[in-house]
C-alpha cells in the first residue's frame, strides 16, 4: 500500500569466514533463509554481494559463490566491487547484464530506487541507517536515520522518527550531488 515494490537484503557474503571477517553477525544459511523468506512474500527481491573482499578470495572461488547467489536471486543482485572481470561474464551469461556501476538486472527489472539516486531523483530513507533527498516546503532536504538498530528503534517508539540528520541543501550543495550522481 505504500508503494514499496522491492525488499533488498544486505547478504555480502555467501561464505562464513568472510561474512565474519566483514563484522556480519548472520551465516550464510541464516541469509539464504532470509532470502528464501523474501521470496515467499516479495514478488520482486534482491540482495547484496560484496566481492574481491579479501586477498584469499581467487576467481574460483568468486565464479562460485556467484553461481550459488544466482541461484536464489530472482532478477536482480547487487554487486560490489569491480575487480573481478569473470562477475560482467557469469552475469551476462545468465540473463543479468549490468545496468549501473554495481547492479545487475534482468531486462526491465532494473531497480527503479538505484536509478533515482543516478537520476537525483526524490527518495526516502526508512530503516536503520538509511538516507534520503526529499523535496519539502523548505527546499530540498538531505535525511539520514540512526544506524543502529536498537537506538533506531528507541528513537521511533520515543519521538516517532530516528532522524540525526534533516538539513536543506543549500543550491551549491544540491549542484555537487547533481553532478557526482550523473558522473
Amino acid at each position: 500500500a505504500a508503494g514499496v515494490n522491492r525488499v533488498s537484503l544486505g547478504v555480502q557474503a555467501l561464505n562464513d569466514a568472510d561474512l565474519k571477517a566483514l563484522g556480519r553477525m548472520h551465516s550464510t544459511q541464516e541469509a539464504l533463509d532470509a532470502v528464501a523468506i523474501a521470496r515467499k512474500y516479495f514478488e520482486r527481491y534482491s540482495f547484496d554481494l560484496i566481492y574481491a573482499r579479501s586477498p584469499d578470495q581467487t576467481p574460483a572461488l568468486w565464479r562460485a559463490e556467484l553461481e550459488l547467489a544466482i541461484s536464489h536471486a530472482a532478477e536482480h543482485l547487487s554487486l560490489y566491487q569491480l575487480t573481478i572481470e569473470i562477475t560482467q561474464e557469469i552475469t551476462a551469461r545468465h540473463g543479468l547484464p549490468v545496468y549501473e556501476i554495481s547492479n545487475h538486472a534482468r531486462p526491465g527489472a532494473e531497480c527503479r530506487h538505484n536509478l533515482v539516486y543516478w537520476r537525483y531523483g526524490e527518495y526516502a530513507g526508512i530503516g536503520p541507517g538509511a538516507h534520503g533527498r526529499l523535496v519539502t516546503a523548505d527546499g530540498r532536504m538531505a535525511q539520514s536515520t540512526d544506524k543502529r538498530p536498537e537506538t533506531w528503534l528507541a528513537r521511533v517508539e520515543a519521538e516517532g522518527h530516528a532522524l540525526v540528520e534533516d538539513e536543506s541543501l543549500n543550491a551549491e550543495a544540491q549542484g555537487d550531488e547533481y553532478l557526482l550522481m550523473g558522473l
